[in-house]
C-alpha cells in the first residue's frame, strides 16, 4: 500500500474531499439522461419526471 491520503485525519477533511461542486443542488432537478436497463431497454429520466426515481449504482472493485 503506498500510504494513506492524510497525516492525521480530521473529520472535516472527508467532508471537504466528497465535495462535487456539478449538479444540481439538494431541492433542484436532475438533469435529464438516458440509459441502457439490464435487460436492453432504455431508462429516461424525463419519461420519469414528477414520480420517485431509485438510482443504484454498484461496484465489484
Amino acid at each position: 500500500m503506498d500510504g494513506y491520503n492524510y497525516d492525521t485525519f480530521r473529520r472535516h477533511m472527508m467532508k471537504e474531499d466528497m465535495h462535487f461542486g456539478g449538479g444540481p443542488k439538494p431541492g433542484e432537478p436532475a438533469p435529464d439522461f438516458d440509459l441502457p436497463t439490464i435487460d436492453g431497454g432504455r431508462f429516461c429520466l424525463s419519461a420519469h419526471r414528477g414520480r420517485p426515481v431509485l438510482i443504484e449504482v454498484g461496484s465489484i472493485t
